[in-house]
């Protein structure tokens, strides 16, 4: 039966999740490669969705792109260079994270070394903008110094050059779009398994694909855990979960919801490798500029120990996707994101040629909120002999920035070296250092707000297409002190074109030329300078680019001649911030895939860049824009052994040439770093299997790679060894399993098994008392600890599940949110401060403040009851991931205020109260309750939790910590959809 079926499939991909093996048996057969996924849910045709569609792409489809407000194109028919990587050549290169996804297109460079906090690069010799120059699946959404999980991508796409008509304000090097995994037409489970030097141990789950018999409704849950120490000994943990559902309802009409949530955190890890640009005294002594530097080894690590960053970062968006008619179509989205990033980091900065350094703690939490609007039609008319494909939308984004002010900072010590491993900074027993890890006082920094109207018209005349296109923003900025003043404000209402010429010579070769206008933010004055918080509007940037694109069967190729100029803005010699003056980068860029013959792939890229200051002071004229690098070079080639059949080769190397730092005076000199990899693919049980091994810098090579604006550096990284392990659930042998008379879904009527269900539960909570121990982390870390009870009142707790049915069994992944307020307060030791009131120890009664709980659990349920009877009891149990906030605990809510303000612009709030603060950590849960079907195809739920995050530790507002058991029981009523 085609339900026993689905159950099947669920119940082997059930096996996955536990870390069920597969069996050794090597089957017979045509040699096991990994699934490419299937078109995206719902739609029958390329899955265009309006103007941000999202694009999954296979190995038999013409590959599309996601242009912005263009609408989505081919890539030969884009008349923008744009660099694409699949998941199928990411798993080549086993790259984790986007710079190392595109390390063989030479158009991209890498900004640091692969273990600073977050991944940079960039395109075309320009940083890809950190606010506005990621979008995923063609939205907005915050990178902030974070590394997207690249297992949840199915495609990664930069529009190379400037973007401002495809994607509104961005810096002019590109705009970097992540195509997610969308649900698929068939079922799929698989498992990755990875270990790379020096210790990093790397768990990744995908389950996706129909939830109903007909079809209409499909679902692909995502999951990734990264843990262990990098080759330079800091230790990395990075969490993720996505959830992406969509429906048709009907067969015009389909919604798609996704969301998902990360949580990554760093040990011991330093941020940033400065290098002094101008003459400076350090204890009394004079230092002149850096001007060289032997490069040391890629496992250099000057970061101060005891330094922690963490980033919680969530997203949730909604589409609906409606056809109008042939050819026509019309899409709204909405998103919500977030990233919360507290960053108590270390800086090192060297001040001589011999490698010498100080190092610097400091403490640099950033809060950004995202609200995303959308709305687009795409389609294609006929005037007489002209075509025309027709894009019109509207955008809305706000973006609202908080920082915690004043950014503490503290020089941890001098005289450290680069060439020393055994003398490294920490952290330990500097009480100013340790106190400056609190959690922050946030603070309203900037809040942007841009309004957008677009228009295009690509007209075809033959072989001849014109692409015009006018994109209108209403730009609001608005900027405010430490003590929530407003610093300035501007509103602007800049328009930005695009034109565009494209020339099909051959059906398969086309050559364009375009001419677009693009927009970034201007910075702002630095609070240092003369006129601090000065700004000039929005910067404009002008490209030109002229190209030729051809693809066939034998591959594709292309080349582009670019030429982009920008303002230039800096703070002068009189340390005024100024704009003064003109960028100009030109070059040529060459990419190609081939297929010579049908075992070998080939791949190859050339990139040249002039980047030259051509107006402003007299001092910059002709001076290579720092930070770029000049000339880079890049091949790979993979061979699939016609002799033992399942087994390919990989080799690549990549040449990058020189770079300059400030003023031309520092110089990088150019490195060559070569790979290799191998895989083997084979049928295990009728299964996919596929292992890998690469070493990446397979020849060692020691090497800087420089900063994006030439201040900074960091060591290449050293030869790394990763192996992993991929195993894929074939649909094909799923219905193999068990079906109505067998183990799974035994006893079970037609009614509940093999159906997957909607559930959304509401109820209150009734949390019991944090006890936790008060831990001294910033005088005496040996100290005995205190202890303090925070009582917590009742509450609500609101859940989200989706569901499968097996039978006698069921599987859930759950979304929860709870929320209650803090009770009476017992601080029964105080021998360590919660607060820098010093209060001591006694009863609060008028404590204050809340809890909020964000969970994201796996649930196993056990059904009990009557195959056909129309009520079932359940009981079971599950485990995840749970995101604790403490909303300004106090132990005196009577205050006013919660904060000690100050009248003067410069000086932000002082909390009174003791914690502000997140965490996230391992989560588990008991359930029981009650089914009863009221309706076809409708349960009622009447469910009860016990919900507790074991081990809970919260810092204090003093640097300090509470360590404690988080616990709450609740009982929830609730609706049931049956799909």
């Amino acid at each position: 039966m085609i339900r026993s079926h689905h159950a099947s499939r669920l119940a082997l991909a059930v096996a996955l999740v536990a870390g069920g093996s597969v069996a050794a048996r090597a089957a017979d057969g045509p040699t096991a490669t990994a699934p490419t996924a299937d078109a995206a849910v719902p739609g029958d045709g390329d899955g265009d969705g309006g103007a941000n569609p999202i694009v999954v792409t296979g190995a038999a489809k013409k590959q599309t792109v996601s242009a912005g407000a263009l609408g989505p194109r081919s890539l030969l028919e884009t008349p923008f260079s744009v660099g694409t990587v699949d998941a199928e050549q990411i798993q080549r290169l086993a790259a984790t994270t986007i710079d190392a996804a595109f390390a063989y297109d030479a158009g991209v460079r890498s900004n640091n070394s692969g273990v600073a906090s977050g991944n940079t690069f960039s395109v075309r010799g320009i940083a890809i903008d950190r606010t506005n120059g990621y979008k995923l699946d063609g939205l907005p959404f915050p990178y902030w110094y974070q590394d997207h999980p690249i297992e949840h991508l199915q495609d990664i796409q930069i529009l190379k050059g400037a973007g401002g008509f495809a994607y509104g304000f961005a810096a002019p090097g590109g705009v970097v779009n992540l195509v997610s995994k969308q649900p698929t037409r068939t079922f799929q489970a698989l498992f990755d398994l990875s270990y790379r030097s020096s210790s990093i141990l790397r768990e990744h789950l995908d389950i996706g694909g129909p939830l109903d018999a007909e079809g209409r409704y499909a679902f692909r849950l995502n999951a990734v855990n990264e843990e262990g120490r990098l080759y330079n000994g800091a230790y990395n943990k990075d969490q993720f979960v996505s959830l992406a559902l969509t429906g048709r309802v009907t067969d015009k009409l389909d919604w798609q919801l996704d969301g998902f949530y990360q949580r990554t955190r760093q040990d011991d890890q330093v941020n940033t490798i400065s290098i002094l640009t101008t003459t400076t005294t350090i204890n009394g002594v004079t230092y002149k500029p850096v001007t060289s530097l032997t490069p040391t080894s890629g496992d250099l690590q000057p970061g101060a120990r005891g330094t922690t960053k963490f980033n919680d970062i969530v997203s949730l968006t909604g589409r609906v996707n409606y056809e109008i008619a042939h050819d026509w179509k019309a899409s709204v989205a909405a998103r919500y994101a977030a990233l919360d990033e507290r960053f108590p980091g270390s800086l090192a900065t060297i001040y001589d040629n011999a490698g010498d350094y100080y190092s610097t703690a400091y403490n640099m939490n950033r809060l950004f909120r995202y609200y995303v609007g959308d709305a687009s039609v795409n389609g294609k008319v006929r005037t007489g002999p002209i075509t025309h494909q027709i894009a019109v939308g509207a955008s809305s984004l706000t973006v609202q920035f908080d920082y915690d002010n004043p950014t503490r900072s503290t020089v941890i010590g001098t005289g450290y070296n680069i060439y020393n491993a055994n003398n490294v900074p920490t952290l330990s027993g500097n009480a100013a250092a340790l106190y400056n890890n609190r959690p922050p006082v946030w603070t309203r920094y900037q809040e942007v707000h841009q309004r957008a109207l677009y228009a295009s018209d690509t007209l075809g005349w033959g072989p001849v297409s014109v692409l015009l296109g006018l994109r209108y923003t209403d730009y609001e900025e608005v900027n405010f002190n430490p003590n929530s003043s407003t610093s300035s404000y501007f509103h602007y209402h800049p328009v930005s074109p695009v034109y565009s010429i494209s020339v099909a010579v051959l059906p398969t070769v086309h050559v364009y030329a375009t001419y677009v206008e693009a927009l970034q933010r201007g910075a702002l004055a630095p609070a240092s300078t003369t006129n601090a918080n000065a700004s000039f509007g929005p910067l404009k940037t002008t490209q030109y680019e002229a190209g030729v694109k051809a693809e066939g069967r034998w591959g594709s190729a292309n080349l582009a001649f670019y030429r982009i100029a920008t303002p230039s803005e800096y703070t002068d010699t009189t340390n005024t911030f100024v704009r003064n003056g003109t960028a100009r980068y030109q070059g040529i860029e060459f990419n190609a895939t081939l297929h010579p013959i049908r075992d070998l792939l080939l791949t190859g890229s050339v990139a040249y860049l002039d980047a030259k200051q051509i107006s402003g002071p007299s001092n910059l004229i002709g001076q290579t824009i720092a930070g770029t690098t000049d000339f880079q070079i890049s091949g790979l080639a993979e061979y699939s052994l016609p002799f033992l059949p399942g087994v390919k080769l990989t080799g690549g190397i990549h040449h990058s040439g020189r770079a300059y730092g400030a003023s031309n005076i520092f110089v990088f000199h150019s490195s060559t770093v070569g790979d290799l990899g191998a895989s083997y693919g084979f049928n295990a049980s009728g299964h996919a299997v596929v292992v890998r091994a690469n070493i990446q810098n397979i020849a060692d090579t020691r090497y800087w790679v420089p900063g994006s604006v030439g201040t900074s550096l960091s060591p290449g990284a050293p030869r790394t060894f990763t192996v992993s392990a991929q195993v894929a659930l074939q649909a094909d042998h799923a219905n193999d399993a068990p079906s109505d008379g067998g183990v799974i879904g035994a006893g079970a009527s037609e009614r509940h098994r093999g159906r997957a269900y909607l559930e959304l539960d509401a109820g209150g909570a009734f949390p019991a008392a944090y006890q936790a121990a008060v831990l001294n982390k910033v005088t005496d870390p040996t100290a005995a600890s205190g202890a303090i009870r925070v009582g917590q009142k009742a509450g609500w707790d609101l859940d989200g599940v989706l569901g499968y049915d097996l039978g006698r069994f069921s599987v859930e992944v759950e979304a929860g949110a709870k929320r209650y307020s803090t009770g009476a307060v017992a601080y029964t030791n105080a021998n360590v401060a919660v607060d820098a009131s010093g209060r001591g120890a006694g009863d609060y009664p008028d404590a204050g403040g809340r809890t909020s709980v964000l969970s994201a659990m796996f649930n196993g349920l056990i059904n009990i009851g009557h195959r056909d009877g129309a009520t079932r009891a359940f009981a079971g149990g599950g485990f995840g991931l749970a995101r604790v906030s403490t909303g300004r605990w106090t132990l005196d809510r009577t205050q006013a205020s919660n904060t000690f303000t100050s009248s003067a612009a410069s000086m932000a709030a002082t909390p009174t109260y003791f914690s502000a603060d997140n965490a996230t950590g391992f989560a588990w849960q008991a359930l029981a309750g009650v089914r009863h079907q009221v309706a076809k195809g409708i349960d009622v739920v009447l469910k009860y939790r016990y919900f507790e995050v074991p081990s809970l530790t919260l810092r204090t507002t003093n640097g300090n910590a509470l360590k404690g058991n988080l616990s709450s029981n609740s009982v929830q009523a609730g609706i049931a959809f049956r799909l």
